[in-house]
């Protein structure tokens, strides 16, 4: 089973060792014959101090090396819609149906989405790096790539306010709204649309939920939210979404208790529109609770 804990969980395993330790998940990883699944935003908030004038690496390196010592992989949660609308795109235009991808990746800094210049790029070319020292590395060369993703929120709250906008006077059905979502998203990844055909086109990854399925829970959940016109967005926002995409691609998640409710709405929702996988069933409230009901 792989594992992805949000960050509230690293954080309760490393630096606070409760209501379970590092040790105690560790060997019931090992146990389990299971994996911790490391990302982006897991590992980037956990380092988070480091972009706030705590320069206490030493602290961070020691809760690194506690999630190094586990059975672990990397996904690049960050990179899933990329490769599932390329991958999509391809079936498309080929006439075949969609096969699935995998964003897993064989390092820390292959998680990370930024231009070409990007401060991991600079030491690609060592080999054998530890995560402690890939962190390290990003953190030396561009301290505020652990920062809070504070400059990207007016952003957020500006779509959901136009969504919501377009919600209250009943002009956004699923399909319309996914189609200018997918634009979005591939714009964003430099996926080239099928020209002349990019509403078509939206319409078929729509018509099945098993594609682009990171793309389309992500989605599902983003209109829950904003079916909540009390609800605004947080910064924190940009993390679970990003966890969402990841789902279809482990066998088990943590998420905070509001995440939780918008993420089963979704669930639900998919079940209904005919995917026959249930992500309710890879929802969890925190990793003492998964590893009780995975004994």
């Amino acid at each position: 089973m792989r594992i992805l804990p949000d960050t509230r969980d690293l954080i309760n395993l490393t630096e606070r060792g409760k209501p379970i330790s590092a040790d105690e998940f560790r060997h019931y990883l090992l146990n389990g014959n299971h994996k911790a699944v490391l990302t982006l935003n897991n590992i980037r908030e956990l380092a988070a101090p480091l972009a706030v004038g705590d320069g206490d690496f030493l602290r961070i390196r020691r809760y690194l090396q506690l999630l190094e010592a586990m059975p672990h992989t990397y996904l690049a949660e960050v990179k899933v819609v990329g490769i599932e609308v390329q991958a999509a795109v391809e079936a498309f235009t080929a006439g075949t149906e969609y096969k699935d991808v995998s964003p897993y990746v064989s390092r820390w800094d292959d998680t990370i989405l930024t231009p070409s210049g990007n401060p991991a790029g600079q030491f690609k070319q060592l080999v054998g790096l530890r995560l402690d020292n890939i962190v390290y590395e990003v953190y030396r060369y561009h301290p505020q790539a652990f920062a809070p993703l504070n400059e990207g929120l007016p952003n957020l709250v500006k779509i959901f306010q136009q969504d919501r906008d377009l919600l209250r006077t009943g002009r956004v059905p699923g399909d319309e709204h996914f189609i200018r979502s997918i634009q979005r998203h591939a714009q964003y990844h430099r996926v080239q649309l099928p020209t002349g055909r990019e509403e078509e086109f939206a319409r078929w990854v729509y018509a099945n939920p098993q594609r682009c399925p990171g793309l389309r829970l992500n989605h599902e959940m983003f209109r829950e939210i904003t079916r909540n016109y009390q609800d605004m967005p947080e910064v924190g926002d940009f993390v679970d979404l990003n966890f969402v995409f990841a789902v279809p691609y482990v066998e088990a998640i943590t998420l905070d208790r509001r995440m939780r409710e918008y993420y089963s709405r979704a669930a639900r929702r998919l079940v209904r529109g005919g995917l026959p996988v249930d992500y309710r069933d890879r929802l969890y409230q925190d990793l003492p609770s998964l590893m009780q009901k995975n004994p």
